[in-house]
């Protein structure tokens, strides 16, 4: 197996684990009253330590060899979906540093909101690599 199936693979590997961690979180966001500070940062830091790797390592493996590609049936529709799912980890962070426990317990609904949205964000993405992108490592792969 060459390198990059293999970190094609372990991409798979954190989609699935980041579908699981979603999930979790949303069981909580959806309940009337915010969960025990201690439940939810522990999901939350889950999330945080798969999605920092897995954002890395998609900058590391997965763009680059897609974006030097001359071949403009895989650089072009890579170049277009890079860019529009860029800043999801900005996104991320952003939303990290404003909701701690306090932020959380004094505006709960809102907090709901802006989670549900977040994850939204974020399982568009999944899908998206897992469709677009993936496909596309894979063609590139085959062609070398």
């Amino acid at each position: 197996m060459n390198g990059a199936t293999m970190s094609l693979e372990d991409l798979r590997g954190d989609h699935a684990q980041l579908i699981g961690i979603i999930r979790d979180l949303e069981v909580m966001v959806d309940g009337e009253l915010p969960p025990p500070p201690v439940e939810l940062f522990e999901v939350r830091r889950r999330l945080s330590g798969v999605l920092i790797g897995h954002l890395k390592a998609a900058d590391w493996l997965l763009y680059p060899p897609l974006l030097a590609s001359e071949d403009p049936q895989i650089s072009g529709p890579a170049r277009r979906l890079v860019d529009e799912m860029g800043g999801i980890s900005q996104t991320f962070s952003v939303f990290v540093g404003r909701w701690d426990a306090l932020a959380i317990q004094g505006d709960w609904t809102r907090y709901q909101s802006e989670c549900r949205a977040l994850i939204k964000a974020l399982t568009q993405r999944i899908v998206r690599e897992k469709q677009e992108l993936y496909p596309l490592l894979e063609k590139l792969a085959r062609a070398a």
